[in-house]
């Protein structure tokens, strides 16, 4: 398994994981061979990115935190959630509709973390430039409540915090569209009507039947920052709830490493390095320390350079060396093919460091 950037991707590879869209639905299933109109549909919705088969990989592979048919649930009910925020005006009996459909899928995605606690989190999200809302609400679901279950919460805090998690933007639907889908930089005043989005997002929840003060304050908190640089209120450290300061993170990251409309998303390892930066003086170090312990900073499947030139695949990813993956060599320096591929252990090599993640125009093997 490797991941190719949709540009790479050639007619007759293989996906090795389902393809969802905006709206949770399968745009291609696993195993399924890709066709050229695959391919042109794929480039109009978005996707960026493909996992595919490589003989040479046939061994590869790599758990994600929850199931293809969980993300892809949970995106479709929160599009539709949405929908029915959208036209519901005050967004009262929108939510209301919903409840217990949130509290179905956040049940199944802590069922799911529980069982996967030692599952690393190594996978990139693919996802089409349409329906950021839906697929970075799941997203960081998934992330929090991943942190919370490492940072020992019990079940009914875990509960909570995955349904503040969830609906943590869904203030963002009383934000004028033209805001949202402005695409560039906002200005100073459509920055200050964004900022609000926390508050109509608390107003709306307060009238939902899982209300609770954990998941409310995530919803109102998720963007306040250590040392008072956040927003709407400017909290500082303390005052901001434990669960908020768990999202804030998922949020951050979450939308770091997705595509926007006036830049490309970071790459992973380039995600973790502008976190890490910030550190203390933006968000919470034991929650940090918990995303970054438990997160890779090159996933399964991306092609790496190393500083002697070589490149290779990530095959596998060790806790507590997640900077250091196990990598199958396919490229010598020129990245001609390498005549033996092998894999070599970054943690048991100190003379070699990986230089950055790379898109060659070598194709993936059928």
């Amino acid at each position: 398994m490797r991941i190719l950037s949709i540009d790479q991707v050639r007619p007759g590879m293989i996906t090795k994981k389902p393809i969802l869209g905006f709206l949770g639905q399968v745009l291609l299933n696993a195993d399924v061979p890709i066709k050229e109109r695959h391919i042109y549909y794929l480039k109009q919705m978005g996707i960026n990115a493909v996992y595919v088969h490589d003989e040479r990989l046939g061994d590869v592979g790599a758990d994600d935190l929850i199931s293809s048919e969980v993300r892809s649930e949970s995106r479709a009910l929160v599009a539709k959630m949405i929908k029915d925020l959208d036209a519901s005006g005050t967004g009262k009996k929108g939510i209301a509709i919903k409840d217990k459909d949130i509290l179905t899928i956040v049940t199944k995605i802590i069922g799911e973390l529980i069982d996967n606690r030692d599952v690393l989190f190594q996978l990139r999200d693919i996802r089409g430039h349409d329906g950021y809302l839906f697929a970075h609400s799941v997203n960081c679901c998934v992330i929090s409540t991943m942190i919370a279950v490492k940072m020992n919460y019990d079940i009914k805090a875990l509960r909570q915090l995955a349904v503040g998690a969830l609906l943590h933007d869904i203030g963002l639907v009383g934000v004028p569209g033209m805001i949202l889908k402005k695409p560039g930089l906002l200005t100073d005043q459509e920055y200050d009507t964004v900022k609000q989005h926390p508050r109509y997002g608390y107003e709306i929840f307060r009238t939902s039947t899982l209300f609770s003060e954990l998941a409310g304050d995530i919803i109102h908190q998720h963007h306040e920052r250590s040392q008072g640089q956040g927003y709407p209120a400017g909290l500082r450290d303390s005052n901001i709830s434990g669960p908020a300061r768990i999202v804030a993170v998922a949020d951050v990251y979450d939308a770091l490493t997705t595509d926007k409309s006036y830049r490309d998303g970071y790459a992973v390892h380039e995600a973790i390095e502008m976190l890490t930066s910030w550190g203390g003086e933006m968000f919470d170090l034991e929650v940090l320390n918990a995303f970054l312990q438990n997160t890779a900073a090159y996933p399964v499947g991306s092609h790496v350079l190393l500083s002697n030139g070589e490149s290779g695949v990530v095959i596998k990813n060790t806790p507590g060396f997640l900077l250091r993956p196990v990598i199958r060599l396919l490229c010598k320096k020129d990245l001609t093919p390498h005549p033996a591929p092998y894999d070599l252990d970054l943690k048991n090599v100190t003379n070699l460091t990986i230089a950055g993640v790379i898109d060659i125009n070598e194709p993936a093997a059928d």
